[in-house]
């Protein structure tokens, strides 16, 4: 009976992250000021990571901090921290040179959340975000919804609703090309954590993709 809560428990959370998710394509306002509904699904996935892992094997299962240093030695790991490198200088050079409108519309999008003025600052609003979005999304939206479907299937709909809750209003075309580099980047950060069953992992992969990107837009 009592894992049959704590199952029942998952889906309603998982649930409510999906809708939250779908809330940034609504322009929902508070006197005037955009309502940011949908970054509560990471406080909702964080919660729900700790309050239903004895669904798990293992309390510590998708967050053990002592499988990071091993991870680090996966060679497919390490190929797609370089591929995280990549696509955000990939993301960057493209912009800058055929889309500056995009350099404005991420910078707008992370201005909401980033104090841009003060530098030890920007850099714990970066590790805080990357780790809280890889504990909600990873280890646990994607590690519960890879548990009654296949992968891939796990992976992308966990990439599609990542890359909802970073959308911000704009024109269709940054708009598109500023979700298709957040969804290409979720699915790196899920691989990652696929591989290591450890959202440590991502988190590294995932604030060395906010920090590069955040050094290369910052630059212009």
């Amino acid at each position: 009976m009592k894992k049959t809560k704590l199952n029942t428990a998952v889906v309603i959370l998982a649930a409510v992250m999906t809708a939250l998710s779908f809330t940034n394509l609504f322009n929902f306002k508070i006197n005037g000021e955009p309502l940011k509904l949908a970054g509560i699904s990471v406080i909702v996935g964080i919660i729900a990571y700790f309050t239903t892992r004895k669904t798990n094997d293992d309390k510590n299962e998708g967050l053990d901090i002592k499988k990071f240093p091993g991870g680090l030695k996966n060679k497919t790991v390490i190929l797609l921290f370089l591929l995280i490198i990549i696509t955000n200088v990939t993301c960057f050079v493209i912009a800058k040179l055929w889309l500056p409108a995009y350099v404005e519309h991420i910078l707008a999008r992370a201005g909401d959340f980033l104090d841009f003025g003060n530098v030890l600052k920007l850099i714990l609003e970066l590790v805080v975000f990357a780790l809280g979005e890889e504990i909600a999304w990873r280890a646990f939206f994607q590690k519960q919804t890879s548990k009654i479907m296949p992968f891939v299937p796990s992976l992308i709909l966990t990439s599609v609703l990542f890359a909802l809750g970073h959308f911000s209003f704009g024109t269709p075309v940054v708009v598109f090309y500023d979700l298709l580099f957040v969804f290409i980047d979720s699915l790196i950060y899920g691989i990652i954590f696929r591989k290591t069953d450890n959202a440590w992992l991502s988190f590294a992969a995932h604030f060395l993709a906010n920090l590069l990107s955040t050094v290369l837009f910052c630059s212009i």
